[in-house]
């Protein structure tokens, strides 16, 4: 936290604490690599969920853009990075997924609360479907949760 001092009407120095963006986000991973992108990815999607569960369309359009640049994006990038290559299999999992997220952008912009839900669950099935794929070929398997509105 910083300190920030002001003068008031009295002319007496007050302190008020200041909390930056950069402290207040420390409990997500910094990692610039597939794992540590996951890891933001599962968080982001726990708050999308709960968004979705409390109709809350501020919220829900705003982690359902975030998991799109975070998943659609960069996971998919960071993979390639590092197994230079990328399966079919995943490439037509990530059009499913990003399929769902627009659909689920659309719908949280229009208030469609039935529609929203099932886009979050195609969602949830385009996650699982990837991670599935993912841990066939990995000695350790991600370590996620399943993640289900809840």
């Amino acid at each position: 936290m910083g300190i920030l001092m002001a003068i008031a009407s009295c002319k007496k120095p007050e302190e008020v604490n200041v909390e930056r963006v950069e402290e207040i986000q420390t409990y997500v991973p910094k990692q610039e690599d597939l794992a540590g992108a996951m890891k933001r990815a599962s968080i982001m999607m726990k708050r999308l969920a709960r968004a979705v569960e409390d109709n809350d369309w501020v919220k829900m359009d705003m982690w359902a853009h975030e998991l799109k640049e975070g998943i659609g994006f960069n996971c998919v990038e960071l993979y390639m990075f590092e197994n230079n290559d990328i399966p079919n299999e995943f490439i037509m999992l990530s059009d499913k997924f990003n399929s769902a997220i627009n659909k689920l952008i659309l719908c949280s912009k229009e208030h469609d609360t039935n529609n929203a839900n099932l886009e979050f669950d195609r969602i949830i099935k385009s996650c699982d479907a990837c991670h599935e794929s993912f841990n066939k070929d990995m000695e350790k398997p991600l370590d996620f949760i399943h993640l289900e509105k809840g």
